[in-house]
């Protein structure tokens, strides 16, 4: 995928003590000897405290080269490694499934698991930092462009507040990636590809029709990634000023462009060699080079036709099915279109039950905190909002709310009652409460039924539980309320 050149970056610049020469050798593009590197340190690294990192570090690299099994061991072994307090095995958890879900394009996954480690407590900035990034590229491949945007704007920030040693390397990161969307902005805003529903679903709100903005977007973004200096990221910015030419129906661009498909194939890139052949295609399809769509795509007959799954799949199917289309092969093209629509209906609809509670999740961080949540310490704050978002769950305990912020349950009821006036079960107890009392006052509430309804949707199972903490709270019982 087009992410494969950037997350090793990212991932060396979220390691703590890199070792010397390493970074060098990746911004050169020397990423097999960069591998073998980080596989000696592994090995010598012996019971350091640098072990985890090391073994962390050895696994990124072989998910970069597409060796997912091995890593997927090396991970794991990392995470044993690591002796410091919870936070640190949570985050490090959370990231390593982040990142092997991104690249298996289980995206959903992977954006759940970058949104964890973001609100972990405790961790360095440069982990949250790589959490970011993770967030950017997994709203993209979920085709929320904007959103994914929005997001990159927010690593920028974040990553101008970098370590010095550091804040270079992240600026040119960001500035690649943004140009790098913008491009595939630009292509997927073709007019010639206004029935790639998958992409066209999540742009149709933010462009005027043939794509002017995209292409000034990219103008300008092509204008600040001309200042990055790392050769790695400047082959993936030449392959991307080579596109846009294609796009533009510039023939020529194309020997350039199979040159950099020979870098990849070289560096042991294969995967992704494939995720750029989409992009060719869909270039060449744009500026209606059918035969050269064809011949670009040709080599992943074989091994895209039968194997590939979900996401995974619907580049594909979508190219072959135009490609059909434009060759006045219409039947074909037609049962190649109607499996891609199905797919990508499927895929929507997962999306959705992912996209939509990280939007929650976002709106809900930003909103302002309400009089309880302002009266908490900070690391206190993200109790009660674990406690809120969880309300309605009957098997909510404090053992978990403290688990889930790395405190004992002694510290935490401690807290609660210091800064609140009320423990933990107290204040589970009163919210409770509130939110069964707001749906009673509501007039779709008519019958004793819905007051159990209204008790059991905020996890509430038992009456007389329910009676008497409610009287005590109100001073009336619930009856009472919903005969007003």
């Amino acid at each position: 995928m087009f992410l494969t050149l950037y997350f090793p970056f990212a991932a060396a610049l979220s390691v703590p003590r890199l070792p010397e020469g390493f970074l060098d050798k990746l911004q050169e593009g020397n990423l097999n000897a960069a591998r073998a590197q980080a596989n000696r340190w592994a090995e010598e690294a012996g019971q350091s405290a640098d072990m985890p990192w090391l073994l962390q570090l050895y696994a990124d690299m072989q998910m970069t080269l597409g060796i997912g099994d091995e890593a997927e061991e090396q991970y794991r072994r990392a995470q044993k490694a690591i002796r410091t307090p919870r936070e640190a095995i949570r985050a490090a958890s959370c990231r390593n499934v982040g990142w092997q879900a991104l690249f298996r394009h289980r995206f959903a996954t992977a954006l759940s698991c970058f949104a964890r480690v973001v609100d972990e407590t405790g961790i360095a900035p440069v982990q949250r930092l790589e959490a970011r990034f993770g967030i950017a590229c997994a709203l993209y491949e979920l085709g929320q462009s904007r959103d994914a945007s929005d997001a990159v704007d927010e690593l920028a920030a974040m990553a101008a507040s970098a370590s010095e040693g550091g804040s270079t390397h992240w600026r040119d990161v960001v500035t690649t990636l943004r140009f790098d969307i913008a491009v595939q902005r630009e292509l997927r805003s073709s007019p010639l590809l206004g029935d790639h529903v998958y992409w066209q679903s999540g742009m149709a709100d933010e462009r005027m029709p043939g794509g002017g903005d995209a292409a000034e977007a990219a103008d300008l973004c092509e204008a600040e990634a001309a200042r990055v200096q790392a050769p790695l990221l400047r082959e993936r910015i030449g392959f991307l000023r080579h596109l846009r030419a294609l796009l533009k129906g510039e023939r020529d661009a194309m020997n350039d462009i199979t040159a950099h498909l020979s870098w990849a194939q070289n560096a042991g890139l294969h995967d992704y060699v494939r995720t750029t052949r989409f992009e060719i295609v869909l270039a060449a399809l744009a500026s209606e080079a059918t035969q050269l769509a064809e011949t670009v795509l040709e080599p992943l007959h074989r091994s895209d036709s039968a194997a590939s799954t979900g996401h995974r799949q619907l580049e594909y199917l979508y190219c072959v099915a135009k490609v059909r289309q434009l060759q006045g092969r219409t039947r074909e093209s037609i049962q190649l279109y109607s499996r891609y629509a199905l797919i990508t209906t499927q895929c929507l609809r997962d999306d959705a039950q992912a996209i939509a509670p990280f939007s929650n999740r976002a709106a809900r961080h930003a909103a302002q905190l309400d009089d309880v949540g302002a009266r908490l310490p900070a690391k206190y704050r993200r109790a009660y909002r674990y406690l809120q978002e969880n309300l309605d769950r009957h098997d909510l305990s404090v053992r978990e709310v403290a688990a889930e912020v790395g405190v004992t349950e002694r510290a935490l009821q401690s807290a609660f009652k210091n800064f609140l006036g009320l423990s933990p079960t107290e204040l589970i107890r009163r919210q409770r409460m509130e939110r069964i009392r707001a749906e009673l006052l509501q007039d779709s509430f008519t019958s004793d039924r819905s007051v159990l309804c209204a008790a059991n949707k905020w996890g509430v199972q038992n009456r007389s539980t329910l009676v008497s903490s409610y009287r005590k709270q109100f001073h009336e019982a619930p009856s009472e309320t919903l005969g007003r």
